[in-house]
């Protein structure tokens, strides 16, 4: 491939994980989608994206011809390597967003999922770019006030229109299991957090954080033991479940502070409503937004109250927000653990996943904070 002059486009970087330039343009060729420029491949332009840590995530477009501008497409595919089981669950994230056209919840358009590995090496699908801001600090320093509050009270509709929906006229039912959400959480990212640790040992060595990791991991299981004694303790509801709403996975307007599309469906599934705005919330249980919220951010209760009244149910009570509180800053803390573990190998999706294991340790830390676990001495390595 041509050497070619670099793009700046927010959120996305050089490729570190090689794809298959020509195969790639073949394949979107073959789809036809309107707007599309393929050809040599030369002419096209492909960045991967650095905020998708468990799926690599490739922009691609090609150069104009003939004074026109080419459609600009995503390609998410799992990662390379030996997969644990139940990870990188893409087919579940297309029917989904498939599943989501037409209604209140804004997603990017999906064009084909194509489960040939032959093709990319793994199942992969295309999405039309979406374009817009993606932001990490929940702080919003940029925004006025006022932009703060409008964005915040739009994520909150969009959140509350999320768990509204039919999941059964959607053709969702068999997107999860009805019942157990928290008890299934539970289990899943307890035993994606097991299969792991070989992984930090195998490679403890490699990286300063590693022993601190280790020498976590009692506590991780401990606070699995308590939340598991409370996991059937409060009312059971259904809806679908993002599992991953936060900021960092919002395309906003490229202007005007509103939500353009929700990206990363993968662990999606039919779950608890609770559990999803327990999540949105953990920059105000445990990060930016417990000492310092800035003017306009609402508090808590405020958003949970609001959230309550779009959806018209009765607010939960501080037991069971404590409850989906700590629940998800036991999963955080899982999925860090794997994603460190990933990082190790070097076949993560980002190169920030090191960055992870002190993550790892801060969310144990606040879900046994919230439930009311002491820590033990060992674990302040």
């Amino acid at each position: 491939m041509a050497k070619k002059d670099m793009v700046i486009i927010p959120g996305f970087t050089p490729v570190r994980q090689s794809i298959d330039v020509a195969a790639a343009t073949k394949y979107l060729e073959s789809l036809h989608i309107e707007g599309f420029k393929g050809g040599d491949v030369d002419k096209i332009n492909i960045y991967q994206a650095n905020n998708g840590m468990s799926n690599p995530t490739y922009l691609v477009w090609g150069d104009a011809v003939t004074g026109e501008k080419s459609r600009k497409v995503i390609i998410r595919k799992k990662p390379s390597g030996k997969l644990l089981p139940g990870a990188h669950q893409i087919e579940r994230e297309y029917r989904i967003l498939k599943a989501l056209e037409g209604t209140k919840v804004p997603c990017p358009k999906v064009f084909a999922l194509c489960e040939d590995k032959n093709v990319l090496g793994q199942c992969f699908y295309v999405m039309d770019y979406v374009e817009g801001r993606v932001l990490e600090d929940d702080r919003l320093p940029t925004f006025t006030p006022e932009e703060r509050k409008e964005l915040y009270d739009h994520m909150n509709e969009i959140m509350a229109e999320l768990h509204k929906l039919d999941f059964v006229k959607l053709g969702l039912e068999n997107h999860g299991k009805k019942g157990n959400y928290a008890k299934r959480q539970l289990n899943t990212w307890g035993r994606q957090f097991h299969l792991g640790i070989p992984v930090i040992e195998k490679y403890k060595d490699k990286h300063y954080y590693a022993p601190k990791i280790i020498a976590n991991t009692p506590q991780l299981y401990k606070l699995i033991d308590v939340l598991t004694a409370q996991a059937e303790k409060f009312p059971e509801e259904t809806t679908i479940a993002h599992g991953d709403f936060r900021l960092g996975n919002l395309i906003l307007d490229p202007v005007k502070p509103r939500v353009a599309a929700v990206l990363d469906w993968e662990i999606s599934t039919l779950g608890h409503p609770l559990c999803d705005l327990a999540y949105f919330l953990m920059p105000h249980s445990g990060g930016l937004l417990v000492k310092n919220r800035p003017a306009g951010i609402p508090s808590k209760m405020e958003f949970i109250e609001s959230y309550c009244k779009s959806r018209g149910i009765p607010l939960p009570s501080t037991e069971e927000i404590a409850f989906w509180t700590a629940l998800v800053h036991f999963r955080m803390a899982a999925i860090c653990h794997g994603v460190y573990a990933r990082g190790l190998q070097g076949n993560a999706g980002s190169n920030k996943a090191l960055d992870r294991g002190s993550a790892f340790v801060d969310n144990i830390k606040i879900g046994m904070r919230v439930m009311g676990i002491p820590m033990e001495e060992s674990s302040n390595l």
